[in-house]
């Protein structure tokens, strides 16, 4: 496997960008969709633009469990792969697939337990409840389709076939950027179904790539060979898997934690502010979205040849890896701040939701060009299988620093609380440069 297999020997930046275009062309894709569907959403109403952003957290709780698990899938398969240790790989997918199955479940107790009182917490609107109700009740009910989805994407990214990947993801958001405008205002015959059409279509997209992904993981053009009656639970293969992947998963989710935190603190100023903050997270995907799509070619490309054994390999995936993300986020940063007023005008028309926009999405984006060197220093260290420094980068990132540091500015105005952003962004960089070069001068041990 290992001399077949084109992580072992091809040139590493040729090779990075044919693994990592596809999966940046799907998460741009993918953004693009999160745009459109928070366009189309914002048609309806500014409060439905509110439930989706109060809904928010907890879509990215369910995404951060599939994106968990799958980079642990993903960095166990490609060590699996790069050891020449084929059955491991296979065992590996097995296991990724059934614990992505039965983790759905905890969205459906949440639906039925918990989400009436999450929405009662941050808002005392009866319109925006329902429509948050109606919305995340959905979502939360089949999360089963985004996780199954997501796991699938990475178990493939780990063979390194980017492109399959690729068509996964464009499959489900193409679906739904077709069925976004059909299934809220109702067109070709369909009812207008409003923010529950857009729940709709998001689902029936994500279960088409589902779908698709299954059907490509048990068919001949996998590098994997998964056939559940070989299955042996293995417990040391869960271990693996979550060693790298539970990292993430807190990782992810302590976004949705901030999210929420910061909404509270901005719901003292302002609850348009909340608008704000959901619009400005939609919009910096089409900037983070490229990164996380570099990212997962340098993730493989890292892992395989650490099960190689194969040290100058690693480096140089490494090094392109935090040059391209840097170019990217510096695009980025120029954008939202030549831009903004052209970016918000995208949702609103409302001069004080504007102004606010505007200088949020300036002041926030000088944070891009750090957190691309943190998600670069994370992708290694996962490659490495180190997840427990992705944990403390990240975890510095996204709620040790900001949530006491926006808190903090919040007595001095609504104004100061996005400052929160790039000031910890900027330590979390320092940090995180000093674990590298801890792990770089380990190297002889790692390998």
């Amino acid at each position: 496997m290992q001399k077949r297999n084109p992580m072992g020997h091809e040139k590493i930046l040729p090779l990075l960008i044919k693994m990592s275009l596809p999966v940046m062309l799907s998460m741009f894709i993918q953004s693009l969709y999160n745009i459109v569907d928070s366009y189309f959403v914002a048609q309806i109403s500014e409060k439905a633009l509110r439930a989706a952003s109060l809904s928010y957290p907890i879509q990215i709780i369910i995404i951060a469990i599939g994106v968990g698990t799958g980079t642990g899938l993903n960095s166990l398969i490609s060590r699996s792969l790069g050891a020449n240790n084929q059955e491991k790989a296979d065992q590996a997918a097995m296991h990724g697939l059934l614990a992505a199955i039965l983790s759905s479940l905890l969205f459906i107790i949440f639906r039925f337990t918990l989400m009436d009182g999450y929405f009662d917490y941050f808002t005392k609107d009866p319109t925006v409840k329902a429509m948050g109700m109606e919305y995340l009740g959905l979502v939360s009910g089949f999360a089963i389709f985004s996780i199954v989805q997501i796991t699938i994407e990475k178990a493939v990214q780990g063979t390194g076939k980017m492109v399959w990947s690729m068509i996964i993801q464009l499959l489900g958001a193409v679906i739904n950027i077709i069925l976004d405008p059909i299934m809220i205002f109702g067109l070709y015959g369909f009812p207008a179904m409003g923010i529950r059409g857009a729940a709709i279509a998001t689902l029936i997209g994500q279960a088409a790539g589902a779908l698709l992904g299954i059907l490509l993981i048990f068919s001949k053009r996998s590098d994997l060979n998964i056939n559940y009656l070989n299955f042996k639970f293995s417990t040391n293969i869960v271990k693996e898997i979550y060693d790298v992947g539970f990292p993430s998963i807190i990782m992810q989710s302590v976004h949705a934690l901030v999210t929420t935190i910061m909404n509270l603190i901005l719901i003292r100023h302002s609850e348009m502010a909340v608008s704000v903050l959901g619009v400005y997270f939609k919009l910096q995907s089409f900037v983070f979205m490229p990164v996380f799509g570099l990212s997962q070619g340098v993730l493989p490309l890292i892992g395989y040849n650490y099960g190689a054994e194969n040290k100058e390999r690693i480096t140089e995936a490494f090094r392109w890896g935090m040059r391209l993300s840097a170019l990217i986020m510096a695009v980025g940063t120029m954008l939202f701040q030549l831009f903004p007023n052209q970016l918000m005008n995208m949702f609103s028309n409302d001069p004080e939701m504007a102004s606010m926009g505007v200088y949020t999405l300036r002041i926030i984006s000088l944070s891009f060009v750090f957190a691309a060197i943190g998600i670069t220093n994370s992708t290694f260290f996962q490659g490495l299988g180190l997840g427990k420094y992705s944990l403390i980068v990240t975890s510095l990132r996204q709620l040790i620093l900001i949530i006491p540091i926006a808190y903090a500015l919040s007595f001095l105005g609504l104004n100061f609380v996005w400052l929160a952003y790039p000031i910890s962004e900027v330590i979390a960089t320092i940090v995180s440069v000093m674990l590298q070069k801890r792990v770089k001068v380990e190297y002889v041990d790692i390998l």
